[in-house]
């Protein structure tokens, strides 16, 4: 995957994504203070989802990971399956998708 397969127009799941089937392992890399990372929290927590976390500012070890899988340290980012899924946006799609195949 090149550095930036893994970016894509705002609202769109990227082809490089798992499908959102719910047999998926989730972790959402963020910090409290980012407003799109609220944005995510909220949205997560609004479709019933319960998702782990990792605070890139307060564990240094989570802001290692993030780096590793992305080059980068932005945030919100969603890793489904160990694949990277960057921008508030394209996550709150992804989740409504995974969240109305549990429904």
């Amino acid at each position: 995957m090149g550095l930036f397969d893994f970016l894509s127009p705002q609202g769109t799941i990227p082809e490089h994504v798992p499908a959102p089937d719910q047999d998926r392992e989730l972790v959402l890399f963020k910090y409290d203070m980012c407003p799109f990372c609220v944005r995510v929290m909220r949205h997560a927590r609004g479709l019933g989802l319960e998702l782990p976390m990792k605070d890139t500012l307060q564990d240094p070890s989570a802001r290692k990971e993030l780096i590793e899988h992305t080059g980068r340290t932005q945030v919100p980012m969603l890793l489904i399956d160990g694949v990277p899924l960057l921008e508030s946006a394209d996550i709150n799609t992804w989740l409504d998708a995974y969240a109305s195949r549990a429904a």
